[in-house]
């Protein structure tokens, strides 16, 4: 493998020279064409398949190289999985036209395509902003509103009379650490009434939502946290001191639509010679504790939504006979990278709906649906929506012999 990559990474240095963008200087170009080498593995003496996965590989790298040199290079380096994800499956659909300019058997069981590409750099634009705006809503900002009772306080406007309590301070101390924007919760204290507040701090889910969405906020954590003296601690009740214990349960609520999203719980122990100091330095410990809890389940519910599969509804016609659609639905579940799973929901009357698991948009599919070699069907799209594509398809090798593949122009 080693000797494949120093062969081809002066050719793939000299492609990345060779770019050239179609537009006049200082303009926003809509397109560039970007001169590149594919590489596929010849299995089983399989020239056919090798060249298709060099193809692929092809258009690949041109998006890629579009991406890094005209798009927003942050995201793509920040989130390179998500990109990944999200638009290098979708690659044909970038990829206006193509020719082959060299291809043949290369070193290693490899099969070498040289391929010129204009990519779509609009429609790329456009999906990395839909991208970048989704990371945007990922990284919301929090509020923190935690009423507290130390040992001995009774007051039951306690939580009025601070501008942070203990537990507040440790929480978002925890936050912050972790690169959230926290929502100064003062201007909410004095904006709304105080039984609004105490009802999302007793855990009124709507109350608390309203509340933050008052003040920008995406995301709130209310609770409550309670610090009490512990008795029958001979040894420290002997030295003078006391043995405090604090409590703390919380909740992370979405201003958005109420929904709780995480719960975490956590108590610690402190031993002080005052046990007003030592409840407040058990607050504290408990509330780190609580907040190092919470950030792990929004970052892995973050994750979760970032990777969750969409399904769009591929409504099919043109197709045979029952055994022509299976054909076509394998195909489009083995050789479209985007698509995790095809499932047939209903066929009747000539029309065909399939439900499309995929990462990525109905967009996305239509796009690399009208652009990819899916032989040997041909796939005209009829119609997009946000959560549907019409499409319909023909076997063109039921009719006409298959012609050589030397260009993918569009």
């Amino acid at each position: 493998m080693k000797k494949i990559f120093s062969k081809f990474l002066p050719a793939a240095i000299c492609c990345l020279l060779a770019a050239s963008v179609m537009a006049q200087p200082g303009s926003t170009p809509a397109s560039t064409e970007i001169t590149v080498v594919g590489v596929g593995t010849i299995l089983a003496n399989d020239l056919a398949a090798a060249r298709d996965q060099a193809i692929e590989d092809a258009m690949r790298k041109a998006v890629q190289q579009a991406l890094g040199t005209y798009v927003k290079s942050e995201t793509l380096v920040e989130n390179f999985q998500l990109v990944d994800d999200r638009i290098l499956s979708w690659s044909a659909g970038y990829v206006k036209k193509y020719d082959i300019l060299r291809e043949g058997r290369a070193p290693m069981d490899s099969y070498e395509v040289e391929m010129r590409a204009t990519v779509n750099l609009s429609e790329l634009r456009n999906d990395d902003d839909a991208l970048a705006a989704l990371l945007e809503r990922e990284n919301p900002r929090v509020m923190v509103m935690i009423a507290e009772q130390n040992i001995g306080e009774t007051n039951r406007f306690y939580y009025f009379e601070v501008d942070l309590t203990a537990a507040e301070t440790a929480i978002i101390e925890v936050f912050r650490n972790k690169g959230f924007e926290v929502v100064d919760q003062t201007q909410a204290k004095e904006n709304q009434q105080r039984d609004v507040i105490l009802s999302a701090l007793e855990g009124n889910s709507k109350a608390a939502a309203a509340i933050a969405a008052s003040q920008q906020a995406e995301l709130i954590v209310t609770g409550k946290a309670v610090a009490k003296v512990a008795t029958g601690v001979k040894i420290l009740e002997a030295s003078g001191m006391k043995s405090c214990q604090a409590n703390i349960t919380a909740r992370l609520i979405s201003a958005d639509d109420a929904r709780i999203i995480a719960t975490a719980s956590a108590s610690a122990p402190q031993a002080h010679i005052d046990e007003v100091t030592g409840g407040t330095l058990a607050i504290q410990k408990a509330a780190k504790k609580c907040a190092d809890e919470l950030v792990a389940k929004i970052t892995a519910a973050t994750q979760q939504k970032f990777y969750n599969q969409t399904t769009v509804n591929l409504r099919v016609q043109g197709y045979q006979d029952y055994r022509e659609l299976q054909k076509f639905a394998e195909i489009l579940k083995y050789y479209m990278r985007g698509v995790k799973g095809v499932f047939q929901r209903s066929s009747a009357g000539g029309y065909a709906n399939l439900d499309v698991k995929i990462i990525g948009s109905a967009q996305q599919l239509a796009r690399e649906l009208a652009n990819k070699n899916l032989a040997p069907f041909k796939v005209q799209v009829t119609n997009a929506t946000a959560n549907r594509v019409d499409v319909k398809i023909a076997n063109v090798s039921a009719t006409t012999p298959a012609a050589a593949d030397t260009a993918g122009v569009q």
